[in-house]
């Protein structure tokens, strides 16, 4: 054995002896620096937070999403700005978030840990770098556009018809409606005909498809353990189909719906070949791949997950806000005289309802709106971004360049300094002169570059919607609590109640 040899084996030895030691030694340095090297070292928060990313894993998927609940205690017990992970602050202050969430000035990243677990790192929504995002969103602007939402508001209104006959229908037999099945399959049917040019067809299924409200559902709650573990969507997409339904049923239609979606991005990229649309009105991927995106841009890989967030972001969200704020119209007596009041004085045909222009005029309906928007706060998780070239400062703090920085919708609409009584459902206080005030600290849809880019397409369906609902129908709440199937519970990204929730359910009867 040469000398070579001989110093190569007992290195091998020796390194082996003192793995353990290696390992602590490692482990002492990353706490070490987590804890007092850190460039975030100084903010305040608790220590476990600082040294590992298992303080929000608890929160997150052990408690079931109770972290925007955790994020209160802490800025109680800690002040306005918190560290709450190795390499993320927490800002409480509705005065910052138009520092953070700016317009395309001033670059704005995201983080990759909060999208990595997602998948779909090809749509707009999981997009990591500020000029990517900007090349990816620019391509959708001009499909979400005031213009482009009121070219395509008939196609809405049809739907929006389709499902005032299946309410009727249940008027008539009196059974009840689960009004977030009834909501998932309308907003559904919107937006893939929207996308594809073709509805899924949810409103045409018994009792408003709820199996598509549950398999979102299960998605929701999928994401979050994606979210520490991404590897896992990947091992998962690998295996053979038979062993994804053994281990888990819900998986396999999710994958079911993945591979359905990729059928229908590769028809409409067959079709963008020639330049030709199977609809009437522009729809957004035949739009995309004729449009001046690099070739990278359109492989069917990225659009099938585009297409993704697409659905789920045109759909879950409105949903959730026509339930939450329908039930607390049904809950206050005063409210849901008013509304009908003013409704039955606007639109004296029931059938033949104003354009979304002129409903948005109407005070008290605008004022439910808001109010609606505050209580149901589109994205409960906390939005992450990253400021790549500037230190930030806030308050006697500077946040230093490259931080991942988060704030939460749900601890800025229950400001009581901005918001009194923040868990009471009040139009009133967007009627008073301060309404305009408080309408810059409303973020439901978030602020700056990386806003919704649907905001337009769910105020149409929003402003319709609860028009021709309260005005076609009296409504009363079947076997409904606030507590179990309205309030908010869970954070799975976007708002849930409670497990055991059975919905908002209601019984109607035609006007």
């Amino acid at each position: 054995m040469s000398a070579a040899q001989v110093v190569q084996v007992l290195w091998t030895k020796a390194g082996y002896s003192f793995l353990p030691l290696t390992v602590f030694a490692l482990g002492s340095y990353i706490a070490i620096y987590r804890l007092f090297l850190s460039p975030i070292a100084k903010f305040p928060g608790p220590k476990i937070a600082a040294l590992t990313n298992a303080y929000q894993f608890y929160f997150d998927v052990i408690k079931g999403g109770r972290m925007p609940w955790e994020l209160i205690r802490v800025h109680d017990t800690y002040g306005p700005i918190v560290r709450i992970s190795p390499t993320e602050v927490h800002v409480s202050d509705p005065y910052f978030y138009d520092v953070l969430y700016t317009g395309n000035n001033q670059r704005r990243d995201k983080d990759i840990f909060s999208v990595a677990g997602y998948g779909n790192s090809g749509s707009v929504l999981n997009t990591e770098k500020h000029e990517h995002h900007r090349m990816r969103r620019t391509a959708l602007n001009s499909f979400f556009s005031t213009q482009a939402i009121t070219r395509f508001e008939p196609v809405i209104r049809s739907k929006l018809e389709a499902l005032c006959s299946a309410l009727r229908q249940k008027a008539q037999s009196g059974e009840p409606v689960n009004l977030e099945n009834a909501f998932m399959a309308y907003t559904t049917d919107i937006i893939s005909e929207y996308a594809f040019g073709k509805a899924h067809g949810f409103l045409d299924k018994p009792e408003f498809a709820p199996e598509w409200t549950k398999l979102m559902t299960g998605c929701s709650e999928s994401m979050l353990i994606f979210r520490y573990f991404p590897i896992l969507m990947t091992v998962i997409e690998a295996l053979p189909p038979s062993l994804v339904k053994l281990l888990d049923p819900g998986m396999t239609q999710l994958i079911d719906l993945q591979r359905a979606t990729e059928v229908q991005v590769k028809a409409i990229k067959e079709i963008s070949k020639s330049e030709k649309r199977s609809t009437k009105y522009r729809t957004i991927f035949h739009e995309v791949l004729l449009s001046d995106l690099p070739e990278s841009e359109k492989s069917v890989t990225r659009l099938t997950q585009e297409a993704q967030l697409v659905l789920a972001a045109g759909s879950i969200t409105t949903a959730h806000f026509l339930k939450t704020t329908i039930y607390f119209i049904l809950a206050n007596e005063n409210i849901l005289k008013r509304l009908k009041a003013e409704l039955v004085k606007a639109i004296p045909d029931p059938q033949s309802l104003p354009g979304t222009h002129q409903l948005e005029q109407l005070p008290y309906l605008m004022a439910i709106v808001k109010e609606g928007s505050r209580m149901s706060d589109g994205a409960l998780g906390r939005l992450s971004r990253i400021a790549p070239d500037q230190d930030l400062k806030f308050q006697d703090w500077v946040i230093p360049k490259g931080t991942s920085i988060s704030m939460s919708s749900y601890i800025q609409h229950r400001n009581p300094e901005l918001f009194p009584e923040p868990e009471t459902f009040d139009p009133d206080r967007w009627l008073g002169e301060n309404s305009g005030k408080l309408g810059r600290h409303l973020v439901n849809f978030s602020k700056g570059a990386r806003s919704c880019v649907g905001v337009n397409l769910a105020k149409t369906e929003i402003y319709l919607t609860l028009a021709a609902i309260f005005r076609r129908f009296d409504l009363e709440l079947f076997e409904t609590g606030r507590e179990r199937d309205v309030d908010e519970a869970r954070d799975l990204f976007i708002p849930y109640t409670r497990k055991e929730s059975k919905g908002v359910r209601v019984v109607l009867k035609e006007c």
